[in-house]
């Protein structure tokens, strides 16, 4: 049986668990599970138990970054999920494309005017930003995409699921060069002045160069899977690795600069606002952090409160959970402080992103959902069905988030 089979198999094995699947090789709840001993989930760079199942997301209210383009799966190197430019007050779906018997699992990448994004099936898609009509597809066999993709200097970095590295012509898909990892790659990769930065199922983050696709540096390795995106902030990778330990790493180097007990393994990319870093453990524990030094600011939750937490958007001002009750929570990011609480239909399983004053994500139910960030406040949403696990992006006061059917949304002003 090759990969592809093996994952099949392993998302419809899955599916059993959360209701009848949602399609070919399509499990419910949009989690692989590998065979590892010690059962656990792999989806989207998270460490999970078997028995976890449950959901927390990073939203918030003021805004640090400007940029027209979303380049990486976090919008930026420091995983903030957030930018300044507001959508419209008035939202309206402007658009959908179709992935044909497929379904999307990874966030898109938007760059002048382009969404870039791969399915689960193999295909990488090309889309007008504009109108959705189609720039070119790339077909790669017996594999397929669950994490987001770098595009950098007129080149996309992607990773599959049989751990495979590639860097794709952004104007027509062609291969430029591939990276075979030996491993199994769940985390979108980061590009950090020229270097493309890979978190690995065998625990080894990877250093390449974004021209060449040669090692910058013999990996970095723990012992246990790094399943997390690597964040990058003052020259120093911040991974936090199933060993329960989050890793400062020298990107020029490689060097193990420091490490701080985490109590557990990761769950979600860390994301970075100035000196602090916000990020999840497995169990339901969210963490507010010091860089300098790395210490503990605080904690939200305790084990076994809830089980899976989602990838941060985060400012200066707020950052906002979707909790595994189905409600969504803002903090105080230097206290930890609740600010607000809203209840939600179902969980927000897609991490959500931040546009000027509204929070905007996708639950596991097919509701496309905008807030208001000062209070929590519903201004939109819409049910377009099926299942909401990969993370929108932004570009050019436009939203794109596609789901488990294989429906790419645009979400804009009317």
């Amino acid at each position: 049986m090759n990969k592809h089979s093996e994952y099949v198999v392993a998302r419809q094995k899955t599916s059993s668990l959360a209701g009848p699947p949602r399609g070919p090789g399509k499990s419910a709840d949009g989690v692989a599970w590998q065979g590892l001993p010690d059962r656990v989930a792999v989806r989207l760079g998270r460490c999970v138990t078997l028995a976890s199942v449950s959901v927390v997301v990073l939203l918030t209210n003021t805004l640090t970054l400007c940029a027209a383009d979303w380049p990486l799966v976090r919008g930026d190197a420091a995983a903030t999920g957030a930018v300044a430019e507001p959508l419209p007050q008035s939202l309206d779906i402007l658009w959908t494309y179709q992935a044909v018997d497929s379904g999307f699992e990874a966030t898109a990448s938007i760059v002048a005017g382009i969404v870039y994004v791969g399915d689960a099936d193999g295909t990488f898609h090309a889309v007008k930003l504009a109108d959705g009509s189609p720039v070119w597809t790339k077909k790669f066999e017996e594999t397929g995409f669950v994490a987001g993709s770098a595009v950098v200097d007129g080149r996309i970095y992607c990773v599959d699921y049989n751990g495979i590295v590639r860097c794709l012509k952004a104007e027509n898909g062609e291969t430029i060069w591939e990276f075979n990892t030996d491993t199994s790659l769940y985390a979108a990769p980061n590009v950090y002045n020229g270097i493309v930065l890979l978190a690995a199922d065998s625990g080894q983050l990877f250093a390449l160069d974004a021209v060449t696709g040669e090692k910058k540096w013999e990996p970095f390795t723990i012992d246990q899977p790094l399943r997390c995106w690597p964040t990058v902030v003052s020259e120093r990778v911040l991974i936090a690795g199933c060993d329960g330990k989050l890793h400062l790493v020298d990107v020029n180097t490689g060097m193990d600069v420091e490490s701080i007990d985490i109590g557990g393994p990761a769950d979600g990319m860390p994301a970075v606002i100035g000196d602090r870093v916000f990020f999840c453990t497995a169990g339901g524990v969210f963490h507010g952090m010091t860089i300098k030094p790395l210490e503990a600011l605080w904690q939200f939750g305790h084990r076994g409160q809830g089980e899976e937490i989602h990838a941060a958007a985060a400012t200066e001002t707020a950052i906002v959970l979707g909790t595994h009750d189905k409600r969504m929570v803002a903090l105080k990011p230097a206290t930890g402080e609740v600010i607000w609480s809203v209840p939600l239909k179902s969980r927000a399983e897609s991490s959500p992103v931040i546009a000027g004053n509204l929070a905007l994500f996708g639950t596991v139910r097919g509701r496309l959902q905008a807030v208001e960030m000062a209070d929590g406040k519903e201004v939109w949403n819409e049910e377009v069905g099926g299942r909401f696990t990969a993370s929108p992006a932004l570009s050019d006061g436009r939203l794109v988030i596609g789901n488990d059917d294989g429906t790419l949304y645009c979400v804009g002003g009317k």
